[in-house]
């Protein structure tokens, strides 16, 4: 799919990054084309000036199954939610620098992070020249309408001096959150939620404050929702709310940050007032969807520079829009989405109005609308068969201007969506410069001027008969060169779409013809082509007795409009075997009505379509449409869906194992593939093998002897035994089992019975194979000690988490964690041990805020790298992991032994090794060979070199290894930067101590 509208939320939004309990996830990409868009037919409102450059579109799973489409990129990046059949349209969405997290509102309750719901990808920054990030406590708490503590939120705090400098967004619980952030002036909005058992949202209040200045010291900044005010719209008929949403814009002229939040009917909507910015700017605008019987208001309020106390909007002037929505199948829900976008110079640099909710109709069916005529708005429909699949194919779309006191006439689903060389993608679709030919892709259109549907195949470009040019529909811009003397072109193309959600238009064969000479100035193509709609029923079935198609003819906008001199209109039931022809008659020049008899026996099916046409000009249409209509079929045909689902994001690639974790829990940070590998006999698997890591780190081939390694994971891997059995032989180590006493499973409480139930739904499987295979591939000799946590709450890992350092292991291993908050902080006792080591990983979201428990004094944080061979004397290179974690902890008191300067507190994080997925390890996990990487792979790795030099004693925290930095390689190059950190030793590697690698990866075991 592709669409040039820059989208932005759906129902309540949040812009920044990541909170006091928030971290956000590493983005996933997806693969989308570019967009192509016609101006609308000539019954319909005029279409408005495209507001921004053509951009991309993706669709994205979440994992509460339902969907996100994400169109264009940055700060005006745009995303809809697509809630799954059952599931409420309320969801909360953030995009900070193009980052994109959608969170439906029944889960903000539900989980202690954003990690599994980001979506999409950002354009990476460059690093500033100069690093100045000194970090320091922003403390917010936040009160409801009724004077509570929230019990759930996405807080933001937007730094206004520059919101490149510092954004965070994520989860407040019980009205409380922590942020470390660079000194500054900020904004700060509380989006707050309360729901009833069933997840539906019962309450929502924005509260905001517009300036808060954070001195070095930090600040603590307090929002009271009690003098919130309820939103509330007034009509010119009666009627009641359905949906409203705000747009909460805030940042600096050239850099907005936004919030989105709103309500659906039946739930409170309460929004504070906010006064004017003295720092940076605050755009503030309410949307409504009002219900009065079959009809609806659409309402506008868009860019005060303030929040008004009153939260009452006046309906203004209004544009009345009549609306039909076809169906070819014999019954098929339709998702409506309705939102505004900026027209006018310059607001492509601007966020993008918020998007109402969906809402889903029964087609057939028909609507009336009456839509705000706001000036610099235009009012973008869209209009998606809802499948099952998520997929985004047959999706229409229509932008117009509504303009005061106008009534118009909307058909959705025209019958014929083919082909049109109308685009937004470039200045035309096709022009000439002189002796240059500039083309780009095509798009679809029905007969009523929507936009969609995509479909795809070979172009060709003739001159005087001889093919010149080849290529295909979607995604193409080319430049050719011509003759200067005039030749006659045919420009032809073979189409098909995607058959998910209709079997109409499926297959088009267009060629037009024009005459074209050497030009002084660009100038658009005397292209002929056609929009056909016919006379149908809701079903888009021609009925018996007389088939009426009408045709309206067009030229490029520029182009001279010659009109038709003579067309021909022929039909077929037999798609295309045989034709019948119909009676043509010629309209004003441009419209053209054909007719033909349908006899009353005719077979329910589908008719094909062929035109045929010339203008005065000299310019020609030949075009074939199969399943153009359905024929004597008044209830539809049912599609069969054998077309694909069309352009699709998420998790192509490597993917999170453990993706989300709810409220009060934590997640492993391993992160694969998922693709097992075939391998031919003898042969070993991709990944980096054993003897790389040894020579990475220039570690011995032996030792461990008498000594344990514990893993602490959640739920029990049944076959977590025979899985480490293949990875030991493969790489010819001794075995290392329960029957020889090398290798134990225990519970939580450390009995070897009952073992915790194994959970397919939170699957830490190849995390435990992650940590026992590297355990093995580096101290071979070492004991084995795996500590199965009932679950993947802080409550039964931190019991866990006792039993394995109270075991005699020597090193203890953490793969897992989550955001720091007051209430994981009762378990911090667990993670300390005389003579015991405990590692854990720095997370892998890049750097945002310190994770908890690698936040701990009392623990080894160990960050990530990318490592590959190289020709240096050391035959590797190894540079900082976009992913790996690091930051400042908003809890723990900077200790003793670390002295970096913009951190008041704890850093993360301390000693890194390998966790670039890309550059990942061997794992056998669930009967194959996987890639895996993450700083799950780091922490293990780390562990078992601590308990392969014999010293853990000495490594009861990080202190002993800062002492040692002659015995680690400098890790000097590569950035976890979500965003702008001004080159900071934050979130950049460079000499000596920084965040992402801590004072680097050991060169053998001196250090440790």
């Amino acid at each position: 799919m592709r669409r040039p509208i820059k989208r932005r939320v759906c129902l309540v939004a949040a812009a920044a990054l990541i909170g006091g309990a928030a971290v956000a996830v590493a983005p996933i990409n997806a693969d989308a084309a570019p967009v192509a868009k016609p101006s609308a037919a000539p019954t319909t409102a005029p279409p408005a000036t495209p507001s921004a450059a053509p951009a991309a579109e993706s669709l994205y799973s979440l994992p509460t199954g339902d969907h996100v489409r994400v169109t264009g990129s940055g700060q005006s990046a745009r995303a809809d939610f697509l809630p799954a059949p059952g599931h409420s349209a309320a969801a909360v969405t953030s995009n900070v620098d193009g980052r994109i997290t959608v969170v439906p509102v029944s889960q903000v309750g539900k989980i202690s992070s954003l990690d599994a719901f980001q979506v999409g990808s950002a354009t990476p920054r460059s690093p500033a020249a100069t690093p100045f990030f000194p970090m320091t406590t922003l403390h917010i708490t936040a009160l409801d309408h009724s004077g509570q503590p929230v019990p759930a939120a996405e807080v933001i705090a937007v730094n206004t001096d520059d919101p490149a400098r510092a954004n965070w967004d994520g989860i407040m619980t019980a009205g409380d959150s922590r942020i470390e952030v660079p000194a500054g002036h900020y904004s700060v909005a509380v989006a707050a939620f309360e729901t009833d058992s069933a997840g539906n949202a019962t309450e929502t209040d924005l509260l905001s404050v517009t300036d808060v200045t954070v001195p070095a010291a930090g600040t603590t900044v307090a929002l009271d929702g009690r003098g919130a005010q309820q939103v509330a719209f007034t009509t010119p008929q009666p009627s009641t709310l359905a949906a409203a949403v705000l747009g909460w814009d805030r940042g600096t002229a050239g850099h907005l940050d936004y919030l989105d939040i709103g309500a659906l009917a039946g739930t409170k909507f309460y929004v504070g007032s906010a006064a004017k910015a003295n720092y940076g700017v605050l755009q503030f605008s309410m949307f409504g969807r009002q219900s009065a019987g079959s009809s609806s208001y659409l309402l506008a309020f868009p860019n005060y520079d303030q929040i008004p106390a009153s939260q009452t909007y006046a309906a203004g002037a209004l544009e009345t829009v009549d609306s039909t929505y076809a169906t070819d199948e014999p019954k098929q829900d339709l998702t409506l989405t309705d939102l505004w976008n900026r027209v006018g110079s310059g607001s492509s640099e601007l966020p993008s109005y918020p998007d109402l909710p969906s809402v889903t109709v029964h087609a057939p069916t028909k609507a009336r609308q009456y839509i705000a005529a706001v000036a610099g708005a235009s009012y973008e429909g869209l209009m998606l068969p809802a499948n099952p699949d998520g997929s985004l194919d047959g999706e229409l779309e229509r932008d117009f201007v509504p303009a005061a006191g106008q009534h118009v006439t909307l058909a959705w689903r025209g019958t014929v969506i083919t082909p049109a060389p109308s685009t937004y993608d470039g200045p035309c679709f096709l022009c000439r410069n002189g002796n240059t030919l500039n083309g780009v892709d095509e798009m679809d259109t029905d007969g009523g001027g929507d936009v969609g549907q995509w479909s795809d195949g070979p172009t060709t470009i003739a001159e005087d008969g001889k093919q010149i040019y080849s290529g295909g529909t979607e995604g193409q811009l080319f430049t050719l060169a011509l003759p200067a003397a005039k030749h006659h072109y045919v420009y032809s193309l073979d189409t098909t779409h995607d058959t998910v959600s209709t079997a109409l238009s499926t297959h088009t064969q267009i060629s037009w013809g024009f005459d074209s000479a050497k030009t002084t100035a660009s100038t658009p193509l005397p292209i002929l082509y056609t929009r056909a709609q016919f006379v149908t029923d809701g079903h888009d079935s021609v009925g018996t007795g007389t088939g009426t198609v009408n045709l309206a003819f067009e030229h490029l906008t520029g182009a001279t409009d010659n009109a038709v001199k003579g067309a021909s209109v022929s039909v077929s039931y037999d798609d295309g075997a045989t034709w019948h022809p119909a009676t043509v008659t010629l309209g004003n020049g441009h419209q053209v009505s054909a007719t033909w008899p349908v006899p009353a026996n005719t077979k329910a099916g589908y008719l094909a379509l062929k035109i045929s046409a010339t203008d005065a000009g000299g310019s020609t249409l030949a075009e074939t449409v199969h399943h153009a209509a359905l024929v004597n079929a008044p209830g539809g045909i049912a599609v069969t869906g054998s077309g694909s689902s069309g352009t699709s994001g998420g998790a192509a690639g490597v993917h999170a194992v453990c993706p989300s974790a709810d409220t009060g829990h934590v997640r492993c940070f391993a992160l694969t593939s998922g693709v097992k590998q075939s391998l031919a006999k003898g042969a070993l698997p991709a990944g980096l093998a054993r003897n790389d890591l040894l020579s990475a780190y220039k570690l011995p081939t032996t030792g461990g002897a008498g000594r344990t390694v514990a893993i602490v994971d959640a739920h029990d891997d049944p076959q977590a035994e025979s899985d480490l059995a293949v990875y030991r032989s493969t790489y010819g180590l001794p075995a290392c089992t329960t029957a020889n006493g090398c290798f134990k499973k225990v519970n939580e409480h450390g009995q070897t019975s009952p073992l915790p139930a194994h959970d397919p739904n939170d699957d830490w499987n190849p995390e435990v194979s992650l940590d026992l295979d590297m355990v093995s591939a580096v101290c071979p000799a070492c004991h084995i000690l795996l500590v199965e946590s009932d679950g993947s709450d802080t409550a039964s890992l931190g019991t866990a988490e006792q039993t394995a350092t109270g075991s005699g292991a020597v090193a203890v291993s953490n793969s897992w964690g989550g955001d720091e908050g007051s209430e994981n902080q009762a378990w911090n006792s667990a993670f300390q041990h005389p003579g015991v080591a405990v590692t854990v990983s720095s997370g892998d979201n890049g750097f945002i805020q310190g994770a908890w428990p690698a936040s701990l004094s009392t623990v080894i944080a160990v960050g990530g790298t990318s490592l590959s061979k190289d020709t240096s004397t050391r035959g590797w290179n190894e540079s900082t992991w976009k992913g790996g974690g690091s930051g400042c902890s908003a809890y723990v008191p900077k200790p003793a032994w670390q002295h970096d300067a913009h951190c008041p507190n704890r850093t993360v994080a301390d000693v890194a090794a390998v966790a670039d997925p890309k550059t990942g390890v061997a794992v056998y996990v669930e009967g194959g060979w996987n890639v895996i990487g993450g700083t799950s792979a780091s922490s293990p790795i780390i562990a078992s070199m601590i308990a392969l030099a014999g010293n853990s004693a000495a490594l009861t925290s990080a202190e002993y290894i800062y002492s040692h930095t002659a015995n680690f390689f400098d890790v000097t190059t590569g950035s976890n930067a979500n965003w702008d950190c001004g080159g900071d030793y934050l979130c950049n590697a460079g000499p000596g101590y920084d965040a992402p690698t801590g004072i680097g990866t050991p060169n053998g075991l001196g250090g440790l």
